[in-house]
């Protein structure tokens, strides 16, 4: 055999037997085909839906009567899957390397184990488990836990974090001497938990001791002063009597204020039933309609005067506007109203021309309205934030940022002209004189 034949070969991809396969887009659906698919192998499988703080995913355990590599396993599911090879237990070697691996694999499905269940984990039955069929997994999973003297009903022992936690909450230990004692275990969890549980014993220990004054002082009360006793049970009673009236009230007041909201929400049921009824109704639709089309024939008015760089008032737009579509034709009543302003349909092929280059004759409005309505979008959105692009500019700017100042001067020479629609700040105090000027003279 030649060395590069040899090379090949070492090249290849693993082919183990066993594998672990997790996805988060796994279904119980896929999780029963895959296993119904492989009918001579051994799988389990189970969706963990009930973990805290973890997503619902899906969890497979595969032992497969032929070698396989990790592609072709993730060929088997539409959906991205993670695989690993999952084949022997480190204190099983020799003859045992691996016996188990599938007893611990459904074992695991379970988080029958103590240690699952010290996580936290919540417990699925077996019934919510999917195996191949004849196969007695059970017994396996009840043999492995004899052998290691696993009892799935007996909880845990306490982990080194555990220990920790208890000690700082007990006030034996600050977060300090947990660092010190063991870095390790410290930075396991965040600086805040440890900080949050030595806050936590600070306060216990402050609620402690007031618990403790205040008891000795009644202690000290009671045994020098049996008379303020008494007037204190009398004017005990007297509270009593009082909160009693003031309980009284209070449940006047209440039913009172439920029956108000009971009216209100009866009102807003009849008004939303008759706003409902409104909209139903075809003169409701038609002035949603005519409302739409006079907000997008300003607003695409606004995108041709700025498209032409056509600064000023509302009216000069409109003028602009109404001048731009004459010299196209557009001239009609279908196009200008009696008031000089183009109509929606005018505002629609004017800026089709001016910013799609189409033709009046050649644009089909039903066709181009969708692109244009996102246009209108996109304008809205870049007009609401030239203010915070200005602001991110002129930022660095004030930092001596050539680049940024060439951003801001041309954003400010974009923006600047049209008041009703962009409000721009003015330039930043710390920018140094001689851009500000500029700015300012851009503005």
């Amino acid at each position: 055999m030649s060395k590069n034949t040899s090379h090949l070969i070492a090249l290849e991809p693993r082919r183990p037997r066993g594998w672990s396969i997790v996805s988060n887009a796994l279904t119980r659906g896929m999780i029963e085909e895959f296993v119904a698919a492989h009918p001579r192998d051994r799988s389990h499988g189970a969706i963990h839906d009930r973990d805290p703080g973890r997503a619902v995913h899906g969890h497979i355990f595969f032992y497969s009567t032929t070698q396989r590599t990790a592609a072709a396993m993730q060929r088997k599911f539409s959906v991205p899957v993670i695989v690993k090879p999952f084949i022997a237990h480190p204190g099983e070697p020799g003859a045992d390397r691996g016996k188990f691996a599938m007893a611990r694999g459904a074992r695991y499905n379970t988080h029958e184990h103590p240690d699952q269940q010290a996580l936290g984990k919540a417990r699925y039955g077996d019934d919510e488990m999917i195996a191949t069929p004849g196969w007695n997994w059970r017994a396996e999973v009840d043999a492995l836990n004899a052998r290691e003297g696993v009892d799935p009903g007996r909880p845990a022992r306490l982990t080194l974090i555990e220990r920790f936690s208890q000690r700082v909450l007990a006030g034996e230990l600050t977060a300090r001497d947990v660092h010190h004692q063991n870095k390790k275990i410290y930075l396991t969890k965040s600086q805040g938990y440890w900080n949050g549980l030595e806050r936590q014993a600070a306060e216990w220990k402050r609620q402690d001791a007031e618990a403790a004054e205040r008891s000795a002082h009644e202690e000290r009360r009671h045994a020098t002063d049996t008379e303020q006793a008494e007037r204190e049970r009398l004017a005990g009673e007297q509270a009593e009597r009082e909160r009693l009236a003031v309980v009284e009230r209070e449940t006047v007041e209440r039913a009172e204020r439920e029956a108000g909201a009971r009216q209100l929400a009866e009102e807003r049921a009849v008004r939303e039933a008759e706003l409902r009824a409104e909209k139903a109704t075809p003169e409701y639709q038609e002035r949603v309609a005519t409302e739409q089309a006079e907000s997008e024939r300003v607003d695409l008015i606004d995108m041709i005067a700025m498209w032409e760089e056509v600064k000023g008032s509302r009216s000069a737009r409109d003028s602009h506007a109404t001048r731009y579509a004459a010299e196209l034709g557009l001239t009609s009543s279908e196009h200008v109203r009696e008031d000089g302003k183009l109509t929606h349909l005018g505002a629609v092929l004017a800026y089709a021309y001016a910013a799609l280059d189409l033709e009046p004759d050649d644009a089909d409005i039903d066709e181009i309205m969708p692109g244009i309505r996102e246009e209108i979008m996109l304008h809205h959105q870049e007009t609401s934030s030239a203010g915070r692009q200005l602001a991110g500019s002129e930022f660095h700017t004030a930092d001596g940022d050539q680049q940024a100042f060439e951003k801001a001067l041309s954003l400010r020479a974009m923006y600047s002209g049209y008041p009703d629609l962009i409000t721009l700040p003015s330039p930043r105090s710390d920018i140094k004189k001689a851009w500000r000027d500029l700015l300012l003279a851009a503005s």
